[in-house]
């Protein structure tokens, strides 16, 4: 299927982890844009209930750093709570390869860990066609259930065979956005290795994330994406909160009637999850900020 379609380090490691940080030094990640590519919304995952980090993909650039590397998302477990009896079955993934280069890429998904992915529950391999600039998204070989207490590690793997393979964006300030794994140096903060800070690129999908709660009833939040205000429409809405990308409830309203109105202007450009009370449970739905 093809659609208009990824850490503050802060803690004490063991004498071999302080003898690879001492090292990092040598690491150099490097970056160029992807020329005449703009990711708009035509282009992005626009069914369903998908997430990544990144809300403006208006500047995509390709990331290399000269060697096989790791790179990924963490979803702390604060967040996956929101996501509790759903699970992930898709991921999209930005072409950002050589042009006519077909190359592979490995997806691992790992639960646990907190400075680097714990047990690796998933593993698939996938290719990119060197269509630079299409989105494409690619079904898991098996659903991940979430359980909501864990952390969830979304991790990609490249051998190095071409120069720039991770895609990314300019930093979007979420520390969990950015972690990037080498072997023999352990898994950092690409900020903390680069002059300039950068957010991976990617999409999951999350199955049956629009009905979390006792709520089956109909919901319309539009327009979605927004710069600015959302209207929200159901019968009987009694609450409405909004949670950042790792589920802090960053704004809380009651409210008395079958509409509510959100002003998203206020907050940077991302994905929100707006929680919906109604007289017959919750819904809870993903909101773009753009």
């Amino acid at each position: 299927m093809k659609k208009n379609v990824f850490f503050l380090l802060i803690c004490a490691f063991a004498m071999t982890g302080i003898a690879q940080a001492q090292n990092r030094d040598e690491i150099q990640v490097k970056a160029t844009g992807l020329n005449n590519v703009t990711i708009s919304q035509d282009r992005i995952p626009s069914e369903g209930s998908w997430f990544s980090y990144v809300g403006d993909y208006s500047s995509p650039q390709i990331i290399g750093i000269g060697m096989p590397f790791n790179w990924g998302y963490m979803f702390p477990a604060e967040l996956m709570s929101e996501y509790k009896g759903c699970s992930f079955t898709e991921f999209g993934f930005l072409d950002a390869g050589e042009e006519q280069f077909a190359t592979t890429y490995t997806l691992n998904i790992y639960t646990g860990g907190d400075i680097a992915p714990g047990t690796l529950i998933h593993t698939q391999t996938f290719e990119i066609t060197g269509t630079v600039g299409d989105v494409v998204t690619f079904r898991l070989d098996t659903p991940i259930e979430i359980d909501g207490t864990e952390n969830i590690w979304l991790t990609f793997y490249h051998d190095g065979s071409i120069e720039y393979p991770a895609p990314a964006v300019a930093d979007v300030g979420n520390p969990n956005s950015r972690w990037l794994g080498i072997d023999g140096y352990g898994w950092m903060d690409v900020a903390s290795v680069s002059s300039e800070a950068y957010s991976w690129l990617a999409w999951v999908y999350v199955d049956g994330y629009d009905w979390i709660g006792e709520s089956n009833e109909a919901i319309s939040v539009y327009p979605n994406p927004t710069s600015g205000n959302v209207s929200i429409l159901a019968s009987g809405i009694n609450h409405v909160a909004v949670m950042n990308a790792i589920g802090q409830v960053i704004y809380e309203s009651n409210a008395d009637g079958n509409m509510a109105t959100l002003d998203m202007s206020q907050y940077q450009n991302g994905v929100y999850m707006v929680r919906v009370t109604t007289e017959n449970g919750q819904i809870v739905k993903l909101v773009t900020k753009q």
